[in-house]
């Protein structure tokens, strides 16, 4: 095997979104051996940086769910390969339905995360899922003229609610204006820009380094890993995996909690 896709959260992360002694040292005798690492996240650019710091080793990330694509080098970024945003046409659609269904939003770009809240009760912002983010407190109304200018780009626009209905209900609105969207977790939906997701940007980048399908290894556990499933010559399954995701893999591994990464990873090691 060549390269490992390995998502983070509900994957490599524990459930304190943590990576354990086992999986970081898997992943490190990995990259000894000269296999690739990709951590493919719906995480922004700068949580990945921050794991791939923690490991201490080289690789690459597909961050915001393929919408960014880096090369890493000790910790920092070497190299930017790619970047998606969306237009500002459907960032204003978007937040329109957002404020409508009264969620809370995360809109991810560059140098900071915009949390705009339209959510009667406001979330907690104490999981481990929200200290990825460079949170800054945002209103919509002080940022729309910088988004229609294109002043301001997005890589990715994040919704959360404690009230799953809500999202539920935003993505029957989303689809209807013909805007996709994934879930990265059970109280988190996602929009990127057109055509961007894992398996897209783990396309890309096997081309990048002419690497084949079957030499790919993915491992995930949610809805936005589905694409980096499907064209990898193997793909696994956390034991936590979303229902969907377990239908459609070669292999199951253990739950994040429990080094699932490192049991997967044991068969391609010396």
């Amino acid at each position: 095997m060549k390269l490992v896709a390995v998502d983070l959260d509900g994957t490599l992360l524990n459930r304190d979104g943590l990576v354990t002694e086992a999986n970081a040292s898997a992943l490190k005798k990995f990259d000894e051996q000269g296999g690739v690492i990709a951590l493919a996240t719906g995480r922004s650019i700068h949580s990945a940086k921050e794991v791939f710091a923690h490991l201490g080793i080289q690789g690459y990330t597909l961050a915001s769910n393929g919408a960014y694509v880096a090369r890493f080098e000790d910790g920092e970024i070497a190299d930017v390969l790619k970047n998606y945003t969306i237009d500002s046409d459907t960032v204003k659609t978007v937040l329109t339905l957002a404020m409508k269904a009264e969620v809370t939003v995360v809109a991810s770009r560059a140098t900071q995360d915009d949390r705009m809240s339209f959510a009667q009760d406001k979330n907690e912002k104490n999981s481990p899922y929200y200290a990825q983010f460079n949170l800054k407190e945002s209103k919509v109304e002080d940022l729309w003229k910088e988004i229609e200018e294109n002043e301001i780009r997005y890589f990715k626009l994040a919704f959360t609610d404690k009230d799953t209905r809500k999202l539920v209900k935003l993505r029957a609105q989303l689809e209807k204006h013909e805007i996709n969207s994934s879930y990265s977790d059970t109280y988190w939906l996602e929009v990127m820009a057109d055509g961007v997701n894992k398996g897209a940007a783990l396309n890309f980048l096997a081309a990048h380094l002419d690497i084949e399908a079957k030499d790919i290894l993915a491992i995930g556990d949610q809805e936005n890993d589905l694409e980096m499933l499907k064209m990898s010559g193997t793909s696994v399954a956390m034991a936590n995996a979303a229902p969907a995701v377990k239908k459609i893999v070669h292999k199951m591994t253990r739950s994040n909690d429990q080094s699932g990464v490192a049991f997967a990873l044991k068969d391609y090691l010396d």
